[in-house]
């Protein structure tokens, strides 16, 4: 686990102020010397959800700094028309972001079904990506086998024996093999569906 996390969720005292700070939204110095105005701006064009602000509150609370809602909620508002335009939506989408339903309703129209479609687009290439380093992986293991099935029977004598290696590791080259074809058949499968939602993303643009 991350040592920041972990020290995060033990609450560990003594010497982990600075992990512990890490932890939170705002460190003290950014609570005292905080622009809110500025603050929800850089939250608006993030897309980060107003529940980023209760906990910006928290931490601010714990040195005794209030928070400048009303200015929060101007910056942000002004954030949010630059991060809710659709021709965010696409590059939002293909970067792997989440989207939080900021957006007005009217925006959300046109926004979302472009987050989405670009999104769709992120997570094949994900998947494609994984299956590839699963095919290599497998392919590493064949390998692997042939070398760890010449070392083994270049030390035994007794025929038997070594016919038992052999039946051995055939058993599983042949279950890698399957793994291999069965893995390439998916892959197969998800290019197709690349193929298609990239064609998707094209119509678009």
């Amino acid at each position: 686990m991350n040592p920041v996390l972990s020290a995060c969720k033990m609450g560990l005292a003594g010497g982990l102020a600075l992990l512990l700070a890490s932890c939170a939204t705002m460190s003290p110095e950014e609570c005292q010397l905080a622009n809110w105005r500025e603050v929800g701006q850089r939250d608006g064009v993030r897309g980060e959800p107003l529940s980023i602000l209760g906990r910006r509150a928290e931490d601010c609370a714990k040195v005794h700094v209030g928070i400048d809602q009303q200015a929060y909620q101007q910056g942000r508002t002004l954030g949010l028309r630059s991060y809710c335009r659709w021709e965010n939506a696409v590059p939002l989408g293909l970067s792997g972001a989440s989207y939080s339903g900021v957006c007005s309703p009217d925006i959300e129209s046109i926004f979302i079904p472009r987050y989405q479609t670009a999104r769709a687009v992120y997570l094949l290439r994900n998947e494609i990506r994984s299956m590839d380093q699963q095919t290599q992986s497998l392919e590493h293991r064949l390998q692997e086998l042939r070398h760890d099935e010449e070392q083994r029977l270049r030390k035994i004598d007794s025929e038997a024996e070594r016919n038992k290696i052999r039946r051995t590791i055939d058993d599983e080259r042949n279950r890698i093999r399957d793994d291999l074809r069965a893995t390439d058949h998916r892959l197969q499968r998800k290019r197709d569906e690349l193929r298609a939602a990239e064609f998707n993303l094209t119509q678009l643009r």
